[in-house]
């Protein structure tokens, strides 16, 4: 639901704000009374925790071919992300777009086979297993006598959302790749329904996962339960059946880390290191892909060998997508009320300000992680605006 809203946002309010005013939404940044050193580091933080947060995802994506061809893990993942770079190079974004069509297809198609085999499996219905599920409380959305999870769910749904899908170039390019801005609009704004439906599909499938290892014993010498589905599609599904859902789960990884790899080349090419020789662009496009493929690979080996980092992984970008926000928000959205120079002190201070709040809420007071956006970008906020106090606007201005 807080999701619903932010999208609303992004389209009626950020979209028209960016869209064909630059190759990156840094660059529309730094258009107003901006550094190149400020941009470049805009760049440089969003690359960092994307590469960290995308990196973990790799990892779990990738546990499902490990498991399916009976290989290590870092044999899968290297496997995935050399066969992402290779069709990124030949086609680029537009590459991207049509086989994130394509793979998101399978993955919504493997999710929705598993609600059919796995009762015909446990020899039960898919009513009876989710009854089962709703009476132990697998299902429910709204705790009346514990209501705070729905309403920390709502409030990190809004500011979050805005921070990965409004302010996130991943994202941002997607949009602003449509031909025209209504088409970007009515994009963001119906993904929200999409993303919700996809959702429920696999939270359901979690929901029957529990009720038929309640009747079932656990698979010996599971390394953890992030194999747990995996196992159970390897070893309970038909042949021709365990092919979509390995196809599905792979095409949903892969999706993520194409993505990705070529907003994080967008950047460096504009932002980060805008200077370099032009006419060697495909050159530097094939380095920067390698360079930012594999370092996204090196996450996500690290994350497999060590428990507890997928989740840390997953919560990455909730340490600094508030700072990202509010630099955004002061530079676009209200730059009448701020007046600041985007240049190194003010993105770093940000940062480590908004970073500091990320700290208080979760090592000092221990609130819920959803409120690390809020923390992030209202401390940013105060940060920049006190920057702009300070700060005399230019004559030139």
């Amino acid at each position: 639901m807080g999701a619903i809203a932010a999208r609303f946002v992004i389209a009626v309010v950020f979209l028209p704000k960016v869209y064909d005013k630059g190759l990156t939404i840094y660059e529309v940044m730094a258009q107003d009374f901006g550094l190149p050193s400020g941009q470049r580091a805009v760049g440089m933080f969003y690359s960092m925790s994307k590469i960290v947060s995308v990196g973990v995802r790799l990892f779990s994506g990738s546990i499902m071919l490990a498991t399916f061809t009976n290989t290590s893990i870092t044999t899968a993942l290297v496997a995935v992300t050399l066969m992402t770079l290779v069709y990124i190079q030949l086609g680029g974004l537009k590459a991207v777009a049509r086989t994130d069509m394509f793979q998101m297809s399978l993955f919504i198609i493997g999710g929705t086979l598993a609600h059919f085999l796995i009762p015909d499996v446990a020899n039960s219905t898919w009513g009876e297993m989710m009854s089962v599920a709703q009476a132990a409380g697998k299902t429910t959305i709204l705790n009346f006598s514990n209501p705070w999870p729905f309403v920390f769910g709502i409030m990190g749904g809004f500011l979050f959302d805005m921070s990965t899908h409004g302010v996130d170039q991943d994202f941002a390019q997607r949009l602003t790749a449509n031909k025209t801005l209504k088409s970007g609009q009515m994009a963001i704004f119906f993904s929200s329904f999409l993303s919700i439906s996809v959702g429920l599909l696999f939270l359901g499938v979690g929901a029957l996962l529990w009720v038929f290892y309640q009747s079932h014993p656990l698979p010996p010498n599971l390394p953890g339960s992030d194999y747990l589905f995996p196992h159970f599609i390897v070893n309970y599904f038909p042949v021709g059946m365990r092919g979509i859902m390995v196809a599905g789960v792979l095409a949903a990884t892969m999706s993520v880390l194409d993505s990705t790899i070529n907003a994080l080349c967008a950047t460096m090419y504009n932002d980060i290191a805008p200077n370099r020789d032009k006419k060697k662009t495909e050159m530097w496009g094939l380095i920067d892909s390698i360079v930012l493929g594999f370092s996204i690979l090196g996450i996500a080996i690290l994350a497999s060998k060590f428990d507890g980092l997928l989740l840390l992984g997953l919560k990455a970008q909730s340490w600094t997508g508030g700072s990202l926000l509010a630099l955004f928000m002061s530079k676009v959205i209200l730059k009448k009320f701020f007046h600041y120079r985007l240049d190194l002190v003010s993105v770093i201070g940000a940062y480590v300000i908004g970073m500091s709040g990320v700290y208080l809420n979760t090592r000092v007071l221990a609130w819920d992680w959803n409120l690390n956006v809020y923390w992030g970008f209202i401390l940013s906020m105060v940060y920049l605006k006190i920057l702009t106090q300070i700060q005399r606007k230019p004559s030139s201005y």
